[in-house]
C-alpha cells in the first residue's frame, strides 16, 4: 500500500525585535526650588537611603519640597496611577533600590 505524498509548509517563527518608542523627559538645568519624588522600593534600608538622598539634595541643591510613596513589595512595579500623580506634581522622581 503506498501513501500518497503529503505536503509541507515551513513557517519561520522568528521575529524582528520590537523596540518601544521612547521619548525621555528634558534634563533639568539645576535643582534649585524644584519639586522632587521619591519611590522607595519596600526593601531593606531603602528608605533611609531616600532620607540622606533627600538631605543632601535639600543642602546642596535647595529643593523645595519633597513627596515619598513606598511600593507594597520590590517585584511589582509602581501603580500606574502613583507614577501618573507623581509625574503632575514632582519636577523629577528618584527609586530607591534597598539592599
Amino acid at each position: 500500500m503506498t501513501h500518497p505524498k503529503q505536503k509541507y509548509q515551513l513557517v519561520d517563527p522568528t521575529t524582528e525585535p520590537q523596540v518601544p518608542a521612547f521619548v525621555s523627559a528634558p534634563r533639568l538645568t539645576d535643582l534649585a526650588n524644584k519639586r522632587v519624588g521619591f519611590i522607595d522600593d519596600s526593601k531593606e534600608n531603602a528608605k533611609e537611603l531616600l532620607e540622606e538622598v533627600e538631605a543632601v539634595l535639600r543642602q546642596r541643591h535647595g529643593i523645595s519640597s519633597v513627596e515619598y510613596h513606598r511600593k507594597p513589595s520590590a517585584s511589582k512595579p509602581a501603580d500606574p496611577a502613583v507614577v501618573e500623580a507623581m509625574a503632575k506634581t514632582c519636577d523629577y522622581v528618584v527609586v530607591a533600590i534597598g539592599s
